[in-house]
């Protein structure tokens, strides 16, 4: 069995550039500048009631940068080791998910959007969707086999 490399999670938050005027605030995000991969896909989550949850699951080879345009969550990341939870309640803050790591959805505002970008094109056999299952593939020890 190959080593597995777990994803670092220190260095997963993104700021865009914003403008406000009297008109509103313009808040963007340009190609590479601003995403840490090449965009294929984006989709946008809404109408998510407050006793549910989205994601729970981890991708093989897809990274994403997820964002909060409207409302807020909470956002839970685990890479086989460590875990780390965000709230998302500002359009200007991102956060990336690396390939092999695990991400839920947790606890949204009513009203809420959720904007993603991902690095690659929908593929149903991309994800892992069972815990148990990923972290038998990524949950072991720091140097460990």
């Amino acid at each position: 069995m190959c080593k597995i490399s777990h994803a670092p999670l220190d260095d997963v938050e993104v700021r865009f550039r914003s403008s406000r005027d009297k008109r509103g605030l313009l808040t963007f995000a340009e190609g590479m500048r601003d995403f840490p991969f090449q965009l294929k896909r984006i989709f946008w989550i809404t109408d998510v009631s407050k006793e549910h949850k989205r994601g729970g699951h981890a991708h093989k080879k897809c990274k994403q940068m997820i964002c909060c345009v409207k409302g807020s969550f909470r956002l839970i990341i685990h890479n086989g080791l460590v875990s780390r939870e965000f709230l998302l309640d500002s359009p200007d803050y991102a956060i990336v998910i690396p390939e092999g790591v695990w991400c839920s959805l947790e606890e949204f505002a009513d009203g809420s959007v959720v904007l993603v970008g991902a690095s690659e094109y929908y593929n149903m056999d991309g994800y892992i969707r069972d815990f148990d299952e990923f972290m038998s593939v990524y949950g072991k020890k720091e140097g460990g086999e």
